[in-house]
Order: C-alpha cells, then structure tokens, then sequence
C-alpha cells in the first residue's frame, strides 16, 4: 500500500470514528447482544465506505482499535 495522503488519514479516522461510536452504541443496549454478532455488520457496512481508498481492512480495523487506546501508534 502506498503512502496515503492527509486527506485519507481523515477519511480513515472520521470513518473508524463513527463506527466506533455506533458499536459503543449497539453494545450498551439491554440485553446485551453478542459483539461479534453486532460488530461484524458494523464493521463491513462502515468498510465499504473508505474501501475505495484502498485502505485494508485490517488498518481500519486497527485505526479503531487505536482510537479506544487498545494500540500505540508508533
């Protein structure tokens, strides 16, 4: 993958945001689902939005990751 511009790191970032918040979201309701059935549809709905940067998944993933303080970026 190629060095990606500012513009896409926010793209990225706002992205991984705001699935973060709606799987915080979908996780505090009563009774509690299952995470992997609620964050698997959460994941691929907010993916195909950026996908088409040519972001892999796994960095999206990791950006989220990066936002809840679970990884250091180095």
């Amino acid at each position: 993958m190629k060095k990606m511009t500012i513009e896409q790191e926010n793209a990225l970032r706002a992205t991984a945001k705001r699935c973060n918040d709606e799987l915080k979201a979908a996780m505090a309701q009563k009774p509690k689902p299952k995470f992997d059935s609620v964050s698997r549809p959460l994941l691929a709905k907010h993916y195909e939005k950026i996908k088409g940067l040519g972001v892999p998944f796994l960095l999206f993933v990791y950006t989220i990751g990066m936002i809840n303080k679970q990884f250091r970026e180095h």
